[in-house]
């Protein structure tokens, strides 16, 4: 596990900013930010969710958390249902509905 600079230190009015291209949780570990959820795709939704849950496992794990991890371990493939979306987000952020840095996203050309 790489050491994490202070989270308080990357998190500013409880949006997450990426340190070194990672993002910080409350436990201090680095990991990679979460992908765009888009409007118009709700596939980037599931994309989210997976993140989640895969950070969770992995984090609940390097924890110790056995409690998390069993309960974890009984959710099938994403989309998660919103009191389980709620619980991994407060778990790894410290906030139900955390806030991430805006960062150059997919191709913007094709956006206008």
């Amino acid at each position: 596990m790489q050491a994490a600079p202070n989270p308080i230190l990357a998190t500013t009015n409880l949006v997450r900013r990426p340190v070194d291209g990672c993002v910080v949780t409350a436990s201090g570990r680095l990991i990679p930010p979460p992908p765009w959820i888009l409007p118009d795709d709700p596939c980037s939704s599931v994309a989210y969710d997976q993140w989640l849950l895969d950070q969770g496992r992995l984090e609940a794990a390097e924890t110790n958390d056995e409690w998390l991890a069993k309960r974890l371990a009984d959710i099938g493939a994403a989309p998660v249902d919103d009191a389980t979306r709620s619980l991994l987000n407060d778990y790894l952020f410290g906030c139900a509905d955390p806030e991430f840095e805006a960062r150059t996203g997919p191709d913007q050309s094709s956006m206008e």
